[in-house]
């Protein structure tokens, strides 16, 4: 006769208390006054971010976004934050260049706006004042059984590209994870299948993108005159 081992109880515990502070939390936002914004803390749904002075001197009229950096640049789920921060900074500032116009155009005027030279070539030739600056220090998945887990980790930066002076910055992390604690043997089941879709669900990542985003662009200030309509390019 087969046996299943339990969790210990103050594991399991440990996970209800856990699971229950991330479904109940809402998002925070800090205004930190370092230089870096902290990264924020298992089950700790902050947004940390800071705005400089010169963003209120010169708000962005335009925004291009730069190929991501971090564990997941150059990939398609590099690609797919791009994407998600354009979507979002769309709704705060008037015109913005995504990734794939972004490819476009720096194909046809043979620049690298990664450089700052690059960047502010990039301005020029596109009539567009800010870079987007994007970094992505990981997404992590945690699988055991009866219990998934998936975080991502995103800081995001607004840069004047004539200068290179930061205008904000902010960062955020995620998660979201399925499953129960196996309290009995009935519960196992119901757990290890919950978990395992969970895991293997293709469109978790996609849907986390779009999340942080909108959480770390919720905190630039929106300088957009009241009538006016936003548009992503």
């Amino acid at each position: 006769m087969c046996s299943i081992k339990l969790l210990p109880v103050r594991l399991a515990a440990t996970f209800l208390i856990g699971l229950g502070l991330a479904a109940c939390t809402q998002v925070q936002y800090h205004a930190d006054g370092t230089d870096k914004p902290r990264t924020a803390l298992l089950f700790d749904r902050t947004v940390h971010f800071q705005v400089s002075r010169a963003f209120y001197d010169s708000p962005p009229q335009c925004a291009f976004i730069l190929p991501s950096q971090g564990e997941v640049a150059n990939s398609r789920p590099g690609r797919l934050i791009e994407e998600a921060a354009a979507r979002q900074l769309s709704f705060r500032i008037e015109r913005v260049i995504g990734p794939d116009h972004r490819d476009q155009l720096t194909r046809k005027f043979a620049i690298d706006p990664t450089t700052p030279k690059g960047k502010m070539r990039f301005a020029r030739a596109t009539g567009c004042d800010t870079a987007v600056e994007i970094l992505t220090n990981g997404f992590e998945t945690t699988f055991v059984v009866v219990w998934a887990q998936a975080k991502l980790h995103l800081a995001m930066r607004l840069l004047r590209a004539r200068d290179g002076k930061e205008l904000w910055r902010a960062a955020h992390v995620a998660s979201r994870s399925e499953g129960t604690i196996p309290l009995s043997p009935v519960n196992f089941p119901i757990g290890a299948f919950s978990a395992g879709r969970f895991h293997g669900d293709q469109d978790v990542f996609p849907s986390m993108a779009d999340d942080v985003a909108r959480r770390i662009v919720a905190s630039i200030p929106d300088m957009r005159g009241p009538f006016r309509t936003s548009r992503t390019r």
